[in-house]
């Protein structure tokens, strides 16, 4: 019994502590407020944060239009919350924690946006979860915003030969609709380019041209090629392309051409995730491959 009472002890002392903060904004005539609770856990990985989340519009719990709600962050450090704003003023969160420890470091991020009225007058919010290898850069836009930021890519490498490719979210929300959704990093690239926090968070040849083919961008990946290839780079690129000749590439960027004119012509019937969101400071997002 004295045994199962210290054991009992333990499990308290080690799982019952929760730290808890409150974030609110007004949206009109409308209040939001984030709860976000973070607890010590034990998991696989070892100790971590759980992270679990509420949203409240005008104190009432509303629900999330996929499975938001919780993360797991793998350091012990507490969460950031940071505001995600519109040229209007703010229109959700940022929850910023961990996501991969180790060798190399990255934050988990979690979007979260509260939209009134969404779906039959039910109010909701959206969320999506991305791993950053620092806090993205959010761009204000008249209907929402705008979130870049770098993963990291190993390619058939290691760490020494990694890269980190530039993403690029859009978030755009009126009064009764939101997305957040893939965009086009070669539209205002300039943005992307202006932001070089250190030597190695920059925009170079082979992270913009890795970008590309992942977004089936062909005109991203000519922009890298007339503006950032290096000869010298050429054994480094072929980490994640099988030939870096300029010839090879060109011959690779026809066949990404040829992969998104495929997509144009059949996007109605199939699945993939290729649709690129183009920023706008005056109506919603529309999709676009060019």
């Amino acid at each position: 019994m004295k045994h199962l009472l210290n054991f009992s002890l333990l499990l308290f002392s080690c799982f019952s502590f929760a730290e808890e903060s409150i974030n609110t904004f007004l949206i009109n005539e409308d209040s939001y407020s984030l709860k976000v609770v973070t607890k010590e856990v034990t998991t696989s990985m070892g100790l971590e944060q759980l992270i679990s989340y509420s949203v409240y519009e005008n104190k009432k719990f509303i629900h999330s239009n996929s499975y938001g709600g919780r993360f797991f962050s793998c350091r012990q450090e507490k969460p950031k919350i940071e505001a995600i704003n519109s040229e209007k003023g703010q229109v959700g969160w940022m929850i910023v924690g961990y996501g991969i420890c180790g060798n190399t470091v990255s934050n988990r991020i979690e979007l979260v946006v509260p939209v009134k009225s969404m779906w039959g007058g039910k109010s909701l919010y959206m969320s999506k979860t991305i791993i950053a290898k620092e806090i993205p850069k959010i761009v204000p836009k008249k209907n929402g915003a705008d979130v870049w930021f770098y993963e990291q890519n190993w390619g058939n490498g290691g760490t020494a030969s990694s890269i980190f490719v530039p993403r690029k979210l859009v978030i755009r929300k009126d009064n009764y609709s939101s997305i957040i959704k893939k965009g086009n990093l070669f539209q205002e690239i300039e943005v992307l380019e202006s932001q070089k926090s250190n030597e190695w968070l920059q925009p170079n040849f082979i992270s913009l041209f890795v970008a590309g083919i992942e977004d089936a961008n062909p005109k991203l990946m000519n922009y890298a090629l007339e503006n950032y290839y290096k000869i010298e780079d050429k054994q480094w690129y072929e980490v994640y392309v099988q030939n870096g000749d300029k010839e090879d590439l060109i011959r690779l960027i026809e066949k990404v051409k040829g992969l998104r004119e495929l997509y144009e012509e059949v996007k109605g019937s199939v699945t993939w995730s290729l649709e690129l969101n183009k920023s706008s400071n005056s109506d919603a997002a529309s999709s676009t491959g060019s």
